[in-house]
C-alpha cells in the first residue's frame, strides 16, 4: 500500500484529519510528512494537525475535528460548538469551543479552550467521530446562552436528552454560572418549549405574561405540524409571516391544514407576525377569550 493511500485511510477515519503522532505511528517519516506538506498533499491546520483538503475547502465537520485533535489527549468539543454538533444550536462563525482536562495546552488559534479538573466517561460521547460533551453536560455548559429556552426545547425535542438527565447534571454542579437561570426555565409553567421562529416565541411569552395555559408547540396534529396547540380546549393557533406565506402554494396549504383541523373538531385561529409585534394586547385578548369560551364548552 502506498504512503498516500495509507494516510488517506487513516485520515478518513477521522473526518479527513490526521495528526503528527498518527502519521509517525503509521511508519511515515518526518521527511515524508514535510514533503507532503510542501507539495500540497497534506495541509497544516494546527500544531501537529493536518488536513487532507485545503483549509478553505474543508467541511465544518473536518474543522471541528481538527480543533479537538489540536488539544488532545482527552479533549472534547464543548459549549456552543458541542451544541452545534448535537444540533441544539445553528452553526456559528468564530472560535471553536474545546474542553481540556487539568492542563493548559498552550494557545491554539481559532480555538477557545475551557479547562476542567475531570471529564468522566459519562461526560463525553462520540458523535460523527468527534469526542463531544454529553447532551446534558452541553446544556449545562450553555446555561448562559442568550436564547436558553430555545436550546433546551430543541434538545428535548431531539430526544437526545431527557429532562431527568438535565436535572441530574445540574445536581452535579448546582453553583455553576447560569444554573439558576436554567432551573427557572426547566421549572417554568409548561416547561421549556421548542419553537422555530421569533413569532412562536412571542406567542409563548405573551401567554405566560397573561397567565394563560401554556400550549404545546410544533406538535403533529391531523398530519400537520401546528405552531401552538391547547389539547384540553382543542384550540390550534398558527402564526403567519409574509416570508413563508406569500405564494399560492402556501396559501392553499394553509387552507387545507385549517380544513383538516376543523373537520376533526378543532378551532383554528391565525395571527400574523405583524400583529404579534404591533398589537400584542389585541392578540392576547382574542386568545384569552377563545380559551375561556372553549373551556366552558
Amino acid at each position: 500500500m502506498s504512503l498516500d493511500l495509507r494516510i488517506t485511510r487513516i485520515a478518513s477515519q477521522h473526518n479527513r484529519v490526521i495528526t503528527w503522532s498518527q502519521l509517525l505511528a503509521a511508519g511515515i517519516s518526518r521527511r515524508a510528512i514535510a514533503h507532503r506538506v510542501a507539495t500540497g498533499r497534506l495541509h497544516h491546520s494546527h500544531t501537529g494537525v493536518y488536513l487532507l483538503d485545503p483549509p478553505q475547502q474543508a467541511s465544518r465537520l473536518t474543522v471541528l475535528t481538527a480543533a479537538v485533535a489540536a488539544c488532545e489527549p482527552g479533549a472534547a468539543l464543548s459549549y456552543a460548538s458541542a451544541a452545534e454538533l448535537w444540533g441544539f444550536l445553528p452553526e456559528r462563525a468564530g472560535l471553536i469551543d474545546v474542553t481540556v482536562v487539568g492542563r493548559n495546552p498552550g494557545r491554539r488559534p481559532g480555538i477557545r479552550r475551557h479547562r476542567t479538573r475531570t471529564l468522566e466517561p459519562r461526560d463525553v460521547r462520540m458523535r460523527r467521530r468527534i469526542p463531544v460533551t454529553s447532551p446534558a453536560r452541553t446544556i449545562v455548559d450553555n446555561a448562559c446562552e442568550a436564547d436558553l429556552e430555545q436550546l433546551v426545547g430543541t434538545a428535548l425535542a431531539s430526544e437526545l436528552v431527557t429532562l431527568r438527565q438535565i436535572k441530574q447534571e445540574i445536581k452535579r454542579c448546582p453553583t455553576r454560572r447560569g444554573v439558576a437561570r436554567l432551573n427557572a426555565i426547566l421549572n417554568q409553567d409548561g416547561g421549556p418549549r421548542w419553537t422555530r421562529s421569533w413569532a412562536e416565541r412571542r406567542i409563548l411569552a405573551l401567554v405566560r405574561q397573561a397567565g394563560l395555559p401554556v400550549p404545546e408547540t410544533n406538535v403533529m396534529l391531523n398530519g400537520f405540524q401546528v405552531d401552538a396547540f391547547w389539547p384540553d380546549q382543542r384550540l390550534v393557533v398558527e402564526v403567519d409571516s409574509w416570508d413563508f406565506h406569500r405564494d399560492r402554494r402556501s396559501f392553499e396549504n394553509d387552507r387545507a391544514r385549517d380544513a383538516a383541523h376543523v373537520a376533526a373538531g378543532f378551532r383554528v385561529i391565525r395571527f400574523t407576525a405583524l400583529q404579534l409585534r404591533d398589537e400584542p394586547l389585541v392578540v392576547i385578548a382574542r386568545l384569552a377569550a377563545a380559551l375561556a369560551l372553549l373551556q366552558a364548552a
